[in-house]
């Protein structure tokens, strides 16, 4: 008995090892964003592809064929956005023990991607002009969080330092609130069950990730039970003050402004390049 105890020590002792290891956790981002960059090249290949094969749909560049475009287009930065994440993170100081919340982490990840598996509805200028509207919005408010967290990112329920500024002053979680809507405005270019199953799997996903999460920084960090307790889940008590604050923040609204205007000026270049490169 007690060796088979030794052994289970000193297996937890080479996970810990493992955990620790600079290589390990270098290791651990690849997968996510290699499979990110596929889906998404995937999708770009193919949006190509129907171009050449289908040019005549594309000659009479109206306002029609520009949204839809730009819809998809504004997808792809979601989707980009949520890839490259991975690469900029702190190591963690601490971790969830077990494997289902780093699986459930992980598929989180990977529903915006499983989008673009699944047929588009026919093009629609009403929807597709929500879409672009409300990607923009959340693509950049995805940004602006992010830039609150820093270095402190991350896929999996870990804990790097606890924030405390900017949109989180208002919510625990703003940044998967943001990533809701963003799926919200692709899920609005696709319109079936398939999709609707998508996002509802999301949000379930999301919320299970995001109470993982908070178990390790409660954990992790002793003032996070005040935090917790004073601050609102993922929905802010008042959403129009929350908003507000994008506006109203001298340093939310700085770095608001770059965003949404590095997002508008990407939109317009390919709203201009795209029609000269297809005809």
């Amino acid at each position: 008995m007690s060796s088979l105890k030794s052994f289970a020590l000193s297996l937890d002792d080479l996970r810990r090892g493992r955990d620790r290891s600079v290589t390990y956790d270098w290791a651990m981002r690849f997968p996510v964003i290699v499979y990110c960059s596929f889906v998404l090249l995937r999708d770009v290949v193919g949006f190509w592809h129907q171009v050449l094969q289908h040019p005549g749909a594309f000659e009479q560049f109206d306002a029609g064929t520009v949204v839809a475009v730009l819809a998809r287009v504004s997808q792809w930065m979601f989707v980009l956005l949520l890839s490259i994440q991975p690469l900029f993170r702190l190591r963690a100081i601490a971790k969830y023990e077990t494997i289902l919340p780093r699986v459930v982490a992980l598929t989180a990840l990977s529903v915006p991607l499983m989008f673009m598996l699944i047929e588009r509805a026919p093009a629609d200028l009403a929807f597709n002009l929500i879409a672009v509207f409300l990607s923009l919005f959340a693509n950049a408010m995805l940004v602006v969080t992010a830039s609150f967290l820093g270095r402190s990112l991350s896929v999996m329920p870990e804990a790097r330092r606890l924030v405390l500024s900017g949109p989180y002053s208002m919510v625990r979680h703003p940044l998967y609130l943001f990533e809701m809507l963003g799926m919200v405005a692709v899920a609005l270019q696709y319109r079936s069950p398939a999709a609707a199953a998508l996002l509802l799997a999301a949000a379930t996903l999301q919320v299970a990730r995001a109470r993982w999460e908070e178990a390790v920084l409660a954990r992790t960090f002793p003032d996070f039970a005040v935090y917790r307790s004073r601050t609102p889940f993922m929905v802010p008590r008042d959403p129009v003050h929350f908003l507000a604050s994008f506006l109203l923040d001298p340093v939310i609204r700085r770095r608001s402004a770059l965003v949404v205007g590095l997002m508008v000026a990407v939109l317009t270049l390919m709203a201009t390049v795209l029609p000269r490169l297809i005809i």
